[in-house]
């Protein structure tokens, strides 16, 4: 008898199929999970994770809806992380529900490469829930092949999830650089521009600076900002004007990569060579006698310097991924160099650099002065306004009948630019409205409930967290620095000091009050 553990979204036909395939695989002996097996007053966070590794099988149901899901993608991740240990006996089962365009590129990270079965809309339950059996029981893979590592996104497929994504309004939890919002890009015939997207103060603040020569750009905001939307941007911005770029989210760089400072510096050397297919190689640079730092930086100046006829720059974004490396200090000293070197070195000026980051750096780095957080332009994301918010409604089709309808929904979501997108497409899908919204904001099952959800999974094992947000919530202050910019960089409190604190939004704060 096996265990499994079956990831979905409470919508249909996901729901149906889980409970077929729970009970069919039950039916030959399996034992399965649903979270809906979780009794009242049970700590459910606690519960799915002990749940999840303690299955054999992990099966995640991608469909149009679950790949807009919060919980889902933690879920994805931690069976993820399960399935790379070594001594593990873990297997991730994917079945695509009626959806066959590409994943959201963090969902595709982890699933990609996995073999999965496909569900097409009308067809019985029953055959998939045997191929899924087979694979449990045999252990042999699902029917339909991943991706190889060498396979790109195809644009067929990007359509697809632009169609189901950003088309129609519905906010992916985590920015996908090859559809991003109000960006048009060319993939083959791929060619996107969203009829969502509204501009900010911050987006032409970084198309000013990247249109100079040696500038480097410090990008700051909680988490579902929109940072990495401005960064592709500025991608996008940069292939119009002729210039190479190069986009390098850190979440998403292999564990085997971030071993150490060389390993780092010769995969971020690698990609360089293979975005600007430079005639140098990253050996013919790398010199094991000179060490990492001055090979990479080598690299840069012979590869793509000192020959460059327009700016080059490169973008690092969800640089905080690297602040609990023991190698950080040295990483970011060199990022400081290359600044530097732009007053000795007149190839270095045509190097751009934009890094954005979430998490306040001077809580890891030990010598701030040499980091690059503290020179060059700085642009701090900012919360939608009620002008920018109002737009926003006149996009969705005004499911906001009045202005103060738009203060309700500004005092609800505090202006969060994922909440309050996800709001007003849920406003639109599902006919609701604002009294309806405010209402059910808070349920588990709510327009919000996935969302609020996913905050107290990232709470769960960090009681020192947990117990200064309870500060926050009863007297508006946190007597730990430390524990308010982590609250501040993870969205979840505002305010310029750890004595003048409040939650985010209201919303945040009547959840948090029910569950903390």
């Amino acid at each position: 008898m096996s265990k499994c553990f079956i990831s979905y979204r409470h919508t249909k036909p996901d729901e149906e199929l889980a409970n077929f395939l729970e009970k069919f695989l039950g039916e030959h002996d399996h034992n399965v999970f649903l979270d809906t097996q979780i009794q009242l007053g049970t700590k459910w966070v606690k519960e799915i994770e002990r749940q999840i590794r303690s299955s054999d099988f992990f099966i995640v149901l991608l469909s149009k809806e679950s790949i807009l899901s919060g919980m889902v993608r933690q879920e994805v991740k931690l069976a993820h992380e399960l399935s790379g240990k070594r001594g593990k006996k873990f297997t991730i089962l994917p079945i695509r529900v009626g959806f066959t365009g590409e994943l959201p590129f963090d969902l595709g990270a982890c699933l990609d490469r996995i073999q999965y079965a496909l569900w097409k809309k009308e067809e019985d339950f029953k055959d998939v829930a045997q191929q899924v059996l087979k694979a449990v029981e045999t252990h042999e893979t699902l029917p339909i092949k991943g991706k190889t590592v060498d396979e790109d996104s195809e644009a067929p497929g990007l359509q697809d999830l632009f169609k189901a994504t950003d088309a129609i309004g519905a906010p992916l939890p985590a920015a996908d650089p090859r559809i991003i919002p109000g960006v048009e890009l060319e993939t083959g015939t791929l060619k996107l521009n969203s009829p969502f997207y509204v501009e900010r103060k911050a987006d032409r603040e970084i198309i000013e600076q990247i249109q100079k020569k040696g500038t480097t750009v410090i990008v700051k905001g909680p988490r579902q900002m929109g940072k990495s939307s401005l960064l592709v941007r500025v991608q996008a911005e940069a292939k119009k004007r002729q210039q190479q770029c190069c986009y390098l989210d850190f979440q998403f760089i292999d564990q085997s990569n971030l071993s150490s400072l060389d390993t780092l510096f010769r995969y971020l050397a690698r990609k360089l060579c293979r975005v600007f297919k430079t005639t140098v190689k990253p050996d013919d640079c790398w010199d094991e006698y000179l060490g990492s730092k001055e090979n990479i930086t080598e690299f840069i100046k012979e590869a793509l310097l000192e020959k460059a006829q327009t700016p080059v720059s490169i973008l690092l974004d969800e640089v905080d991924r690297l602040f609990n490396q023991p190698f950080r200090d040295d990483f970011f000293a060199t990022i400081r160099g290359w600044h530097n070197l732009r007053a000795a070195e007149e190839c270095w000026n045509n190097l751009n650099l934009v890094i954005a980051h979430s998490t306040e750096p001077y809580l890891w780095i030990q010598d701030i002065n040499q980091s690059p957080f503290n020179v060059g332009f700085k642009i701090e994301l900012e919360d939608f306004n009620f002008k920018e918010l109002t737009e926003l409604n006149t996009k969705h089709g005004n499911p906001l009948k009045t202005g103060e309808h738009i203060r309700e929904l500004l005092y609800l979501t505090g202006g969060q630019p994922y909440l309050v997108r996800l709001a007003l497409y849920t406003m639109v899908k599902s006919n609701y409205s604002i009294s309806r919204l405010k209402e059910t904001a808070t349920e588990d099952r709510g327009p919000f409930g996935d969302h609020l959800r996913q905050i107290l999974w990232r709470l769960q094992g960090k009681k020192g967290l947990s117990d200064s947000l309870r500060q926050v919530l009863r007297k508006s202050m946190c007597d730990d620095e430390s524990h308010f910019l982590r609250l501040r960089s993870a969205g979840l409190v505002k305010g310029e000091t750890r004595d003048q604190v409040q939650m985010r939004c209201q919303l945040y704060e009547n959840y948090l009050r029910k569950h903390l």
